[in-house]
């Protein structure tokens, strides 16, 4: 009986994911020039074994350009499908190809202190990218999701009418984040966390805790272990592209599955305006008809609520 239903998880995953019943909207925010999101989503072709991906579903919010969004639009759900080998090993993987890409973003000048301040890497040092990555497989019967994030993306659940967020906000004004930040800074009087323009940012300038790309924030290998005071500290401003990876086991419960940039929420804390919450999300999914009635409903409720950024969203109708 195990290995029966372990060989239908796959197929009744898929099934739950068809172009019919998912959606994409992306749009540009008021105040921008160029729409800087960009979303990937792959979709079921064929059989796939159990333990293997069924679908998978990317949004990249770009800072600074457009040019590492667009570079993991077209590439990361490749690269989460060309390592994964098994469920047991998918957080290291994925860990290990977020980190991987990262490097490949920051290449280029001499890696020392005066490439802080030179273009270098894709987009230049100071283009970067959230990344907020659903993973659907099949493992022992039982149908799973991946979520992974860098940033402030989001991927949420809305089950049984209530939103659950999988993701984690990587931002300067999470407790957590900022102690991590501040805890190898060489200067506690000049703390690498300020408040400007009405929110928190590192470096007072990036609202990001955690980021691909953005060169100018990350650590410069040619500094590390110098000590300053007896105490050992990081160079750069403690900006990094470590993923956090929740797995889910999806029950009947789940109906919906949204993948969303942040423009799409209001974050009058972090000085980004108007938008909706999660509980906003998960009644709009409520009174929703379809993956497109759902993606319309929510953009045009940030927007009514007062959002100017670039709002993307992906909403998948769940069996």
């Amino acid at each position: 009986a195990a290995r029966a239903a372990a060989a239908k998880a796959p197929a009744a995953v898929a099934a739950s994911l068809s172009a019919d019943n998912v959606a994409t909207r992306t749009v540009l925010g008021a105040t921008r020039q160029e729409n800087q999101d960009r979303y990937d989503v792959q979709l079921p072709a064929g059989q796939v074994a159990d333990g293997g991906i069924v679908a998978q579903i990317g949004v990249y919010d770009g800072h600074g350009g457009s040019a590492v969004a667009e570079y993991l639009g077209k590439n990361f759900l490749k690269g989460v499908a060309s390592k994964w080998v098994k469920p047991a090993g998918a957080k290291t993987a994925i860990t290990t190809l977020c980190l991987e890409t990262d490097d490949q973003m920051l290449e280029g000048g001499d890696g020392g202190f005066l490439s802080f301040f030179m273009e270098r890497g894709v987009g230049g040092s100071k283009c970067g990218s959230t990344l907020a990555v659903a993973t659907l497989f099949a493992e022992g019967g039982e149908a799973k999701l991946a979520s992974t994030n860098v940033g402030d993306s989001r991927v949420l659940l809305v089950r049984g009418g209530k939103a659950v967020q999988l993701s984690e906000d990587h931002v300067p004004d999470n407790e957590d984040e900022r102690k991590r930040i501040e805890y190898y800074n060489p200067n506690p009087k000049m703390p690498l966390v300020r408040f400007v323009g009405e929110c928190w940012r590192v470096g007072g300038i990036l609202a990001l805790s955690r980021a691909i790309g953005d060169s100018y924030m990350k650590q410069a290998p040619e500094f590390e272990g110098i000590s300053y005071g007896g105490a050992e500290y990081a160079s750069g401003f403690g900006v990094i592209a470590e993923p956090t990876i929740e797995i889910a086991t999806l029950t009947d419960e789940d109906e919906w599955l949204v993948v969303t940039s942040d423009g799409l929420f209001a974050n009058e804390e972090r000085g980004g305006g108007g938008g909706v919450d999660n509980d906003a999300v998960a009644a709009l999914a409520s009174k929703a008809s379809s993956p497109a009635e759902l993606a319309d409903a929510l953009v045009a409720a940030a927007q009514q609520a007062g959002s100017t950024d670039d709002i993307t969203v992906v909403c998948a109708k769940l069996n």
